[in-house]
């Protein structure tokens, strides 16, 4: 990650790489995740570096190529974001 990270132009400081791993350690647990907190605070440089330092390890031990895909969670509807039951069928969708 600090390589990836000096390549993005940023300095991989302790604090930034900890955050780093602190996602991909969340990633193992949880099936899909949002990053909040406040402007500047450092979520799209930690998510591309992760994304990246991880597509670099690519056919290594099992890792694959990483795809982010983001979307704009007010460009659909709740249940389409989260979720949601059928009440005719009772099916999760």
């Amino acid at each position: 990650m600090q390589e990836t990270s000096r390549e993005i132009g940023l300095e991989p400081v302790p604090s930034f790489l900890s955050k780093c791993v602190q996602l991909y350690e969340t990633t193992i647990v949880r099936h899909g995740m949002m990053l909040v907190g406040p402007a500047g605070g450092g979520k799209t440089s930690v998510s591309r570096c992760l994304s990246k330092s991880l597509t670099k390890l690519h056919g290594n031990n099992g890792y694959r190529q990483v795809d982010v895909n983001t979307l704009n969670p007010k460009a659909i509807t709740m249940g389409q974001l989260y979720g949601e039951n059928d009440p005719q069928t009772g099916e999760w969708q």
